[in-house]
């Protein structure tokens, strides 16, 4: 795991972890250690079922609330 940190406006900054990375870098995992907020990103805007379900397994496992869990719709980039 790794953390990565980010300031938008000093003097706030925010604190990420890199939860997980796809051997294939198709999907990441970024979430707080706080367990408040958590991302799945993905190279494309359409994540089949399959690999969506397991992604929240992991994303479950490491104590992250799948219920405050909300899916933004994605638009493909022509």
């Amino acid at each position: 795991n790794a953390v990565w940190g980010m300031q938008f406006v000093w003097p706030i900054k925010a604190e990420y972890r890199v939860v997980y990375i796809d051997p294939e870098y198709q999907f990441t995992i970024i979430g707080r250690t706080k367990r408040d907020y958590v991302w799945l990103m993905a190279r494309q805007p359409v994540i089949a079922e399959d690999d969506y379900k397991r992604l929240l397994s992991i994303i479950e496992q490491e104590g992250y609330d799948l219920d405050k869990l909300r899916l933004v719709p994605q638009q493909s980039v022509r």
